[in-house]
Order: structure tokens, then C-alpha cells, then sequence
């Protein structure tokens, strides 16, 4: 291979570094090769003495990836590092799948704890405000909730029908062994109907007129002030603790691989400088 060969081959194998770096390393082979030629050696003996050019772009590429990383930390310097490391045949399939995916489950745990942190952070800012400036206003009816469960758990089983003289009714179902509740309300303008579910909750409202119906369902009591701040101390702490220790995580897997990568990268230029 003579030197317009070995230097064409390795331009190619270079072409995803950015094109100034590529012109300084290209400057570099060809002045390694107009030094080898006047000591008297032949274009054929330098090239085989650097050997494949596409492994040196390899080993090039990875040195690049290792400074880029060193020089700013992130993950997707990290993602790049493994695979040049990948590329250079020093970390194969079998090993840079599974670090990958788990470099993959690192990034969206970040992600999850960063979620549960801001979510923290806002209700701990909701209770906060209310607190100071008595706003947003926080609605809870602990009396409304407790005459709700006294009324659905006490007393024995059984219904409680009431009727006006223009066709009201009012009719109270009580199933004490389910824990479940009814109120139905019926005049001449419409029906008003609020069900309790056993958890505790309001299960379902159901409003109707003569022009339409409304149907509810799925609703609750909310959290009250206390519980909205001992919700967003938890998530607060839950979120902080996943970020630190994904922070952590992050950290020696970074230090492993890159001293991993630095290693393989210094072995083979010595093994290269063993050959010339």
C-alpha cells in the first residue's frame, strides 16, 4: 500500500470527525511519511509499519470520543465512547447490548426521579402559597366527609323512601355489610343521584334534566392541606434519592469505562510502536 492509498482509506474512516480535527490528524500521516521517506524508507514499509488505516481511524476515533467526554460529561459523550470502544472490537456485541440498554434504564430513571422531584416541588409550592397568601385555595370537607361515613357505615341496613305531594322523592339506600351508599334526588325539573363506593369515595354523580344528563364517575375527596404536604415531602425526598443515587450510578460508569477505554487505547498504540 503506498501513501496516497493508506491516506485516502484513512480519510474515509475518519469522516465522522468533525473536518477540522480530520485535516490536522491527515497533516500529521502525511508528514510522518515524508519523514519515514527521507530517513530512506519506502512508502510500502511505512504504511505496513502504521498498519490497517481503518483500525488507526478506529483508535483515532475513540481517542477523540475519550477527550470530547473528558472535556464536557454527559450522556451522549458516554453513549459515543462505547461505541468507539464498540467499533475498535475492545467491547463486542454480546457486552455493548446490554451496557447500552443499561446505560439506556440510567437515563430514563434520571428522567423518572427528575418527574417525581418537580412533582414534589409543586405541591410542596401549592401547600406553601396557600399557607402564606391563602392561595390557590386548597378544597377539603372533612365535615362533609365524616357525616358521608357516618351516614353509609352506621346504623343498621335498609332504605328510607320519602315522598312530597307533587312527586318529590327522596330515596337513601344503605348496604352497611358493602359499605356502599345512595342518595337519590327526584323532583319535576330532574334527578340528582351520589353514590359511595366501600373505599371511602365518592364513586359517581349522576345529574339529569329535561335537556340532557350529566354522568360522573371516578371521583374522590382530594388531598387535604396536610396530605398534599406529606405528599410532596415524600415525593420530594423519593425523587431527590432516585436522583442522587442515578447521579452516583452515573458516575463510576463513567470513570470504569473511559479508564477501560483509555487502557485499551494506550495498549494498542504500544503495541503499534512495538511494531515500527
Amino acid at each position: 500500500m503506498n501513501q496516497q492509498e493508506f491516506i485516502s482509506q484513512l480519510q474515509e474512516a475518519l469522516s465522522r470527525l468533525p473536518a477540522s480535527e480530520r485535516q490536522d490528524i491527515i497533516s500529521d500521516y502525511q508528514e510522518y511519511f515524508r519523514d519515514g521517506l527521507a530517513a530512506g524508507r519506502s512508502e510500502a514499509d511505512i504504511a505496513a509499519g502504521l498498519g490497517d488505516p481503518r483500525q488507526l481511524a478506529r483508535e483515532l476515533t475513540a481517542r477523540h470520543h475519550i477527550a470530547r467526554w473528558e472535556s464536557r460529561k454527559s450522556f451522549g459523550n458516554l453513549f459515543a465512547v462505547v461505541g468507539a470502544i464498540a467499533g475498535m472490537g475492545l467491547l463486542n456485541f454480546l457486552l455493548a447490548a446490554p451496557f447500552l440498554f443499561y446505560l439506556w434504564m440510567l437515563t430514563m430513571a434520571a428522567l423518572a426521579s427528575t418527574g417525581i422531584l418537580i412533582g414534589g416541588l409543586v405541591l410542596f409550592g401549592t401547600f406553601a402559597c396557600n399557607q402564606l397568601f391563602g392561595w390557590p385555595v386548597i378544597h377539603e370537607a372533612p365535615e362533609v366527609r365524616a357525616i358521608w361515613s357516618d351516614f353509609a357505615q352506621g346504623g343498621p341496613e335498609g332504605n328510607i323512601h320519602i315522598r312530597g305531594s307533587n312527586g318529590e322523592r327522596v330515596d337513601v339506600v344503605r348496604e352497611a355489610s358493602s359499605g356502599r351508599a345512595s342518595i337519590h334526588i327526584q323532583s319535576s325539573d330532574g334527578t340528582v343521584s351520589l353514590e359511595r363506593n366501600a373505599s371511602d369515595a365518592l364513586g359517581r354523580l349522576h345529574i339529569k334534566d329535561d335537556t340532557g344528563q350529566v354522568d360522573i364517575g371516578g371521583l374522590n375527596w382530594g388531598l387535604s392541606a396536610q396530605g398534599m404536604l406529606l405528599t410532596g415531602l415524600l415525593l420530594m425526598a423519593l425523587g431527590g434519592g432516585g436522583l442522587f443515587l442515578c447521579y452516583l450510578l452515573a458516575r463510576w460508569t463513567w470513570r470504569g469505562l473511559v479508564a477501560y477505554g483509555r487502557y485499551q487505547v494506550g495498549l494498542l498504540a504500544k503495541a503499534r510502536r512495538v511494531d515500527d
